[in-house]
């Protein structure tokens, strides 16, 4: 007869009380662990807890009960998840924080987990923001208290408001997971002795704040790769280059020069366009495609204008350029600015200028044109 493995044999005698969801009686485990071979001593009594009150899986609350045995009583974890539910965590949020650490079980509530969530709520977290923040960055949870109030404060001023703080705290799993004095302050010094203000830096973090987290040489690799391509530091678009280039890896970056060939463009003019707007090669090549084939079909520009105003890639096809060159359209056709416009100082210009520049100026004579704009609008909002 085959011999059971020990995994195979607990699950068999444990199946029928998950199936029922009631407590294992400690003779019950004490049998399982003599059939077993494996356990040399009777299994601790959190096994059992960690899937009835926890909803853990049974092998992987056996694997972590055996980091919980100095628990006495039902008394200890009971008072954890009484804590986190009073804090608004509901049964998946503690299945999920319990399965990344079981010791949190083992916390003492008024001594580690009391003090840290105050001064959470002293930062601003609180009701469902206090409870995104540990879910997002469940260190919190392992750190002191001081090496999280101290991170915490980094990002805040790295990132400028606590607006901002909150946003990326609640979005990016495992934010403050990473070391301040290994990577986050190396990298500042990096991109500082490039000439890059904190402003700059700030500006960078909103749009991506991971960007401050990969290792310094990586950092410096991208920087000689910015250099490389004619960004000089010091230069007005060398904070948004690396930031371009830390999304955009050389593979996406060959691939955006073949698609611009494709509408005649050289190298040299790609690499021209983008020292002046990096930001045309954060959207995907099928996305670039779309605007350059309704540029030069529809807006009438050659592919050489486009290229020597790359900002035109960075508008929104459907907000910005489709309707707004549908009411150009019209003012073409009624001979308005003398039957011609400039493509680009109309698209980038804000929306208030546009208004008064190419709309009220004209509702006098043409009243329709301010209905067709108001028509503009309300699609382009749609969308």
């Amino acid at each position: 007869m085959p011999k059971l493995s020990s995994s195979l044999i607990i699950r068999s005698f444990y199946l029928p009380y998950l199936v029922g969801a009631v407590h294992f009686p400690s003779t019950f485990t004490t049998t399982v662990a003599a059939a077993a071979g494996k356990l040399s001593a009777e299994p601790h009594f959190m096994a059992d807890y960690l899937v009835a009150s926890c909803g853990l899986s049974l092998e992987k609350a056996v694997e972590a009960s055996k980091s919980l045995r100095r628990i006495k009583s039902r008394q200890q974890p009971d008072s954890v998840l009484d804590f986190f539910k009073k804090h608004g965590f509901d049964d998946s949020h503690l299945k999920k924080l319990v399965s990344w650490n079981p010791r949190w079980l083992a916390f003492n509530v008024e001594e580690t987990l009391a003090p840290k969530f105050r001064a959470l709520h002293d930062l601003g977290f609180t009701g469902p923001d206090l409870t995104h923040v540990v879910m997002s960055n469940p260190v919190v949870s392992n750190h002191n208290l001081h090496r999280i109030v101290s991170k915490i404060q980094v990002w805040r001023d790295l990132l400028g408001s606590d607006e901002h703080l909150k946003k990326f705290l609640k979005g990016n799993q495992w934010l403050l997971g990473h070391s301040v004095e290994k990577t986050i302050q190396p990298n500042l010094s990096v991109l500082k002795d490039c000439g890059i203000s904190d402003q700059r830096i700030t500006l960078v973090l909103k749009k991506h704040p991971k960007f401050i987290l990969q290792k310094p040489d990586a950092l410096r690799a991208l920087i000689d790769r910015a250099k490389g391509l004619g960004v000089l530091p010091g230069s007005t678009m060398f904070h948004w280059a690396l930031w371009v280039l830390y999304k955009v890896g050389q593979e996406k970056f060959n691939a955006k020069l073949e698609a611009m060939r494709g509408f005649g463009w050289s190298e040299a003019e790609f690499l021209a366009a983008f020292r002046k707007a990096p930001g045309f090669l954060t959207g995907s090549v099928s996305t670039m495609r779309e605007k350059m084939d309704f540029l030069v079909q529809q807006a009438g520009c050659a592919p050489s204008y486009v290229a020597r105003h790359p900002v035109l890639l960075t508008l929104s096809l459907a907000k910005r350029l489709v309707p707004r060159n549908r009411y150009l359209e019209a003012l073409k056709s009624k001979k308005l600015h003398g039957g011609e416009y400039d493509v680009y100082t109309a698209m980038v210009c804000a929306e208030k200028r546009f208004l008064e520049y190419y709309v009220l100026r004209h509702v006098n004579k043409f009243p329709e044109l301010n209905e067709l704009y108001a028509v503009s609008l309300e699609g382009r909002n749609a969308l």
